[in-house]
């Protein structure tokens, strides 16, 4: 070496190709690892997103059905006064239809109450059995009184209707 420069050696090369494919493989090890935190969060987020939806589509269903139960309770009083007779045609085909409405309301609400406990199974089937309640004793009462017959079941659904909201709002 004639200008005083050392000489390369091939160790110091080797090394830092060593150093520099280390370094490589854990910058590609912490990607890995992030890539797979990062699925795992969106896998999550689809399972949230899709109980929200699930649980919205069911309390939309919930709220059709005591509407539902409500009407036909309406009519089933107005047949049996237009009709006069319990066993005519018309009043067993509107009592069936309430008794109908009755449930699929209660299978609509005990498919959301098995997500919310025990103490909401039991408010659930509480309202449940006061729409079965409503409908028999529909059948006595004036078209005009029918709608008095849901002041406590309305108090009850407005709770379920809570818990619907709360449901859709609030991540799983």
């Amino acid at each position: 070496m004639a200008n005083g420069e050392k000489p390369v050696s091939g160790k110091s090369n080797a090394n830092t190709l060593a150093y520099v494919s280390f370094f490589v493989a854990a910058l590609s090890l912490a990607t890995s690892m992030y890539q797979g935190y990062l699925n795992t969060r969106f896998v999550d987020i689809v399972q949230s997103n899709v109980a929200r939806g699930e649980t919205a589509r069911v309390c939309k269903d919930l709220i059709d059905a005591f509407f539902q139960i409500k009407f036909t309770a309406t009519v089933l009083a107005s047949t049996v006064a237009r009709e006069k007779d319990a066993n005519a045609p018309a009043v067993i085909s509107a009592s069936a239809a309430a008794q109908n409405a009755v449930s699929r309301f209660s299978a609509y609400g005990t498919y959301l109450a098995n997500f919310q406990g025990e103490k909401k199974r039991e408010e659930y089937t509480v309202l449940s059995r006061e729409l079965e309640r409503i409908v028999g004793t529909a059948q006595q009462m004036p078209p005009t009184d029918a709608a008095k017959l849901f002041e406590k079941a309305d108090g009850l659904f407005g709770g379920m209707n809570d818990d619907c909201v709360r449901s859709a709002t609030e991540r799983f």
